[in-house]
C-alpha cells in the first residue's frame, strides 16, 4: 500500500494537484473563516456559463434574487453544448454531425426558456465548440467585446477548480479576456460539480422553486442525468453555513478581479 502511495504521488498530474491544493489552503482566506451571508441586490450583473444550464445550477437562484432587487442580468454562454448527448458518439460521422447541430438550436432553445423563467432578457452565445472551449482561437475576443460592451459589476462563473475541463477553461477565457486592466468588477466564482471553499453564500429559499422550474426547461440534459436532484442536493447541504435562517443556499468563491487574478495564478500555476 505505501509503495503504491508512493507511486501515485510522483506522477505529474498527482504532484500538480497536491501542489494546486497546497496553494490553496495556503492563499484562501476563506479556508478557515466562516461564509458571509449575503443578499443579492441591483447593478449590472454578467454570468458565464461554458454549457447550457451551467448557469442554473451554480447560480439560478441568486440570480433570480438579483433580478427581483431591479439588477441588469446577462447570460453569456461560451460553447454551443454539442455534446450534450452520449448516445451520438456511437452514430455515423455524417448522422452524427446532423444531430449536433440540431442539439445546438435545442439547447439554446432551452437556455431561452430557463432565462425567461429566471427573468433574465439578455443572452449571448459566444459558440466556441463545446469540449474545446481553450481550442477556440476568436472566443477571448468576443467575451473581451461583450464584456466591455455591459460594463458588469460582478462577473459569475464556474469556480477554477471545477472537475469539467470547460469549467476551468472559462477561468482562463475570462482572464485573457480582462488581461489589459481596462475593467474592474467582482468575481463570483460558483459550483456545479465541485464543491468549493466559499466564502459567501445566498439563501435561496425564497427562488428554488424558480430554480427547480428553470432547470426543468433543459430537457436535453435531464435525460441525460437528474440535475435537479443533485442541484438541489448541493443546495440544501449549504444551508448549514445559514446557521438555521434558512433551509437552501448558493455558495461562491468573491474577490476583486485582480484577487482572484493572483488567486487563479498562485493555485493553477503553482
Amino acid at each position: 500500500m505505501r509503495a503504491t502511495l508512493k507511486k501515485l504521488l510522483l506522477m505529474p498530474a498527482v504532484r500538480r494537484r497536491v501542489r494546486s491544493w497546497r496553494a490553496l489552503h495556503q492563499s484562501a482566506s476563506c479556508c478557515d473563516q466562516p461564509a458571509v451571508s449575503s443578499e443579492p441586490g441591483g447593478g449590472n450583473i454578467v454570468v458565464l456559463a461554458p454549457h447550457m444550464d451551467d448557469e442554473v445550477l451554480g447560480c439560478g437562484g441568486t440570480v433570480a434574487q438579483h433580478v427581483r432587487a431591479g439588477a441588469t442580468v446577462t447570460f453569456i454562454f461560451l460553447t454551443d453544448g454539442r455534446h450534450g448527448a452520449k448516445a451520438y458518439a456511437a452514430l455515423p460521422e455524417s448522422e452524427r454531425e446532423h444531430r449536433m447541430q440540431e442539439l445546438i438550436g435545442i439547447r439554446k432553445q432551452e437556455a431561452r426558456h430557463a432565462a425567461d423563467v429566471l427573468g433574465v432578457q439578455d443572452i449571448f452565445f459566444l459558440d466556441a465548440e463545446d469540449q474545446r472551449l481553450l481550442s477556440d482561437p476568436g472566443v477571448v475576443a468576443r467575451l473581451r467585446g461583450r464584456l466591455q460592451s455591459l460594463r458588469p459589476d460582478v462577473v459569475y462563473l464556474p469556480f477554477f477548480l471545477e472537475r469539467h475541463p470547460d469549467h476551468r477553461a472559462a477561468n482562463d477565457v475570462l482572464l485573457s479576456a480582462t488581461a489589459d486592466g481596462a475593467l474592474e468588477f467582482e468575481c463570483r466564482g460558483y459550483e456545479v460539480w465541485t464543491p468549493l471553499p466559499a466564502n459567501l453564500v445566498v439563501a435561496i429559499d425564497a427562488t428554488l422553486e424558480l430554480k427547480k422550474s428553470a432547470l426543468a426547461c433543459y430537457r436535453s440534459q435531464l435525460r441525460e442525468m437528474d440535475h435537479v436532484h443533485f442541484a438541489v442536493g448541493l443546495n440544501a447541504y449549504r444551508a448549514s453555513a445559514l446557521r438555521g435562517t434558512g433551509r437552501y443556499a448558493e455558495a461562491f468563491h468573491a474577490l476583486p478581479l485582480a484577487d482572484y487574478r493572483r488567486f487563479h495564478r498562485a493555485v493553477c500555476l503553482s
